[in-house]
C-alpha cells in the first residue's frame, strides 16, 4: 500500500509539473496553446475579447501664473468618453450662469469649480467642460486639461478653447479684476496658439448656440475685449 500511494504522488508531482510547463510553454510559443475549458454540457469556453487600451496623450504643461487642477480637485477625466484636443482656432467665453457669486477666498472659488465639474460629470459628460476658469479676484484656473476637447459650444468643441468667468452675469457684473485677468489671459492663449482676434466668441455668437451665456452685462464689453486683444 505505501509503495503504491508512493507512485501515485510521484506520477501527480510529475503531471502537475507537465502541467505547469504547458502553461509557460503557451505564453511564449502559438504551437502549445492549451485548449479553451470545457463546460459540463460539453461546449467550449469562448477566450474573452481583447480589448485595445485607451491611449492618453502626456500631459499638457499648464500656461505661467495658471492654478494647476490638482488645487481644486483630485478626480481625473473619463478618459474612455472624451476626445483628444485639436490645434486650437477658437476661443469661447462663458458664465457659469448659476446663482450670483462674490467671494474671492480661494476655498470659495475652488468649492465653486468643483460645484461646476460635479454638475458637468451629472449630465454624462467626461468632465468639466471648460478649460480655464477666471474668478472674481483675477486668479485663473486650470479645467479640463487642453490635451482633451472641451464641452461648451454645442456642435463646435473641435478646436475651441472654453473660458469661463465664475458669476451670473445676467445678475451681477464681472469684476475690473476678473476682466483684467481675461484680457491678459486672452492676449496669452492668442499668442500661443495664433489665435485671430475675431475669433475669439462669446458663447451666444455662435450660430448653433441658443443661449444668452455669457449673460447681458459681461456680453456687452466683448467687442470692447476684441478690441483690446486685438
Amino acid at each position: 500500500m505505501t509503495e503504491v500511494a508512493s507512485t501515485v504522488g510521484r506520477r501527480s508531482i510529475l503531471m502537475l509539473g507537465l502541467g505547469l510547463f504547458a502553461g509557460c510553454a503557451t505564453a511564449g510559443s502559438k504551437s502549445a496553446r492549451l485548449p479553451s475549458p470545457i463546460w459540463p454540457d460539453g461546449s467550449l469556453l469562448a477566450p474573452p475579447a481583447v480589448v485595445a487600451p485607451i491611449k492618453v496623450p502626456p500631459p499638457t504643461p499648464t500656461l505661467a501664473g495658471v492654478i494647476p487642477r490638482s488645487s481644486w480637485t483630485k478626480a481625473t477625466p473619463q478618459v474612455g468618453n472624451i476626445d483628444p484636443m485639436l490645434p486650437v482656432k477658437w476661443i469661447t467665453i462663458h458664465h457659469d450662469g448659476m446663482s450670483p457669486f462674490s467671494a474671492t477666498d480661494f476655498s470659495s472659488c475652488a468649492s465653486r469649480i468643483e460645484l461646476i465639474r460635479n454638475g458637468h460629470r451629472g449630465k454624462g459628460w467626461a468632465d468639466i467642460g471648460y478649460h480655464f476658469v477666471i474668478d472674481r479676484s483675477g486668479r485663473v484656473w486650470e479645467g479640463r486639461d487642453l490635451r482633451y476637447q472641451g464641452a461648451h459650444v454645442k456642435d463646435q468643441n473641435e478646436g475651441n478653447l472654453g473660458i469661463l468667468c465664475v458669476g451670473n452675469f445676467d445678475q451681477q457684473s464681472p469684476s475690473m479684476a476678473q476682466l483684467a485677468a481675461l484680457d491678459r489671459h486672452l492676449r496669452v492663449c492668442r499668442a500661443k496658439y495664433k489665435v485671430k482676434a475675431s475669433s475669439v466668441l462669446s458663447h451666444q455668437e455662435w450660430a448653433s448656440a441658443k443661449t444668452a451665456c455669457p449673460g447681458r452685462n459681461l456680453q456687452s464689453k466683448m467687442s470692447g475685449i476684441r478690441r483690446a486683444i486685438a
